[in-house]
This record gives structure tokens, sequence and C-alpha cells, in this order.
């Protein structure tokens, strides 16, 4: 699964619900079974309501996690909604910051966001839908393993860390592989050439101009 960079991805609908939510929504507009958009589009609103929880959620609440579940997808999202939701307007963004009900995890280069969907994934039935966001979210992690230790991985560590945040409840499907790690690190080292490529540029472009405005300095003097 290819995918870029934090400095080249698009920006965030919703950046209180973190890019793994973004990508889960994404997935489930390709989807072209309604009935099956609809029933991951359930399990995708459980994921936010766990990554921004309230203490006592009410009507109100639903309705503003199915909104932004719709502002998410760009209003692209056809489902059967259970509330009204707002077509092509501005949602507002919350306005505070949710507390976590625990901000210990497992492991520092996953994050947060991507325990508590994978906690939320191991709450749903077992089928294809849940397989198919399980090897979504697997590829994801395996990029944030390499792109924090700089190294190879195998498919079987990511799958054991999986069992382990999930408390055994969650494993990838029997022959699945993952992007490879080659292919991770290429595009990783391409983007650093590249990095280095443009600050160089910008450096030399400086250096041109501050030369050429101490010329005209000079002259006018």
């Amino acid at each position: 699964m290819e995918r870029d960079y934090n400095t080249t991805r698009p920006e965030l609908s919703i950046r209180e619900y973190g890019r793994n939510v973004q990508n889960l929504v994404n997935y489930a507009i390709t989807i072209e079974d309604r009935n099956k958009r609809t029933k991951l589009a359930y399990i995708i609103v459980s994921v936010m309501q766990q990554v921004n929880p309230i203490d006592s959620p009410n009507e109100e609440y639903y309705k503003k996690l199915w909104n932004h579940l719709y502002a998410i997808s760009d209003y692209k999202l056809d489902v059967d909604y259970p509330y009204e939701v707002v077509k092509k307007s501005l949602i507002p963004k919350p306005a505070t910051h949710f507390k976590y009900k625990d901000n210990r995890i497992k492991y520092r280069f996953y994050g947060l966001n991507t325990e508590l969907v994978l906690e939320g994934l191991a709450k749903k039935e077992a089928g294809e839908e849940r397989d198919q966001l399980l090897i979504i979210m697997a590829n994801q992690m395996k990029e944030l393993y390499i792109n924090w230790n700089k190294n190879i991985v195998s498919d079987d560590l990511i799958n054991e860390h999986i069992k382990r945040i999930t408390d055994g409840k969650l494993s990838l499907p029997e022959g699945t592989n993952l992007v490879s790690s080659n292919t991770i690190l290429k595009k990783y080292h391409s983007f650093l050439a590249t990095t280095k490529s443009s600050a160089k540029a910008k450096k030399s472009q400086g250096k041109k101009s501050y030369s050429k405005s101490k010329k005209s300095y000079k002259k006018r003097r």
C-alpha cells in the first residue's frame, strides 16, 4: 500500500480524529455495496467515539459524530445516516481537546490513535470488512515502525504487536502479505534525498539573492 509522508499528505479534514480515521473513511467510500458501506460507517463512528470520547454521550453528541463523518468524507460518503447530516457546509471542529481514557500506550512509534482504532476494530463482528480494515492498519503500522526505527520489520512482528495491543483479539488473516520493508525504506530514502535537495536549492538561491543585493547596494553607493 503506497502512502505519502506527512509533509506531502493531504491535510486532515478534522484533525481531532487523526489520519487513521481519515483512511478508514476513504476506504468506506470505495465500497460499492450501500449496505456494506453503512455497516462500515457505524464501525467508523464507534472508533471516532473512542478517539474523542465524552463522559455522558447523548443524542447531540452522536449527531455531531455522524456529521463529522460526512465532513471527513468531503461529503461523498453515501450511507443510511441515522441522523440528518449537514450537506456542503462547514461543520465546526471540536473546540476543546478530549481526554483519552488512558494515555499509556504500548508502542510509542504507532501512536495512541492507532491503538484506539485497533481496540475499536476488536469489538466488531469478525468478517471480510474487519479483515480489510485490519490490513490497512497493519500496513500503516509497518510504515510507522520503519520510519521510527529506520530498519526493516517482518510481517510476523507487526502481527505480534497487533495481538498485544488488542490482548489477542485480533490477528492478521493467514497468508497476508503487507507492503515490503524495502519498498518503504526506498520511499523513505527518496523522500530524504528530495528534502535535502530542496533545502540545498533554497540555500543556494538565498546566497545568490544576497550576492545580488550586495552588488546592487555597492552600485548605489
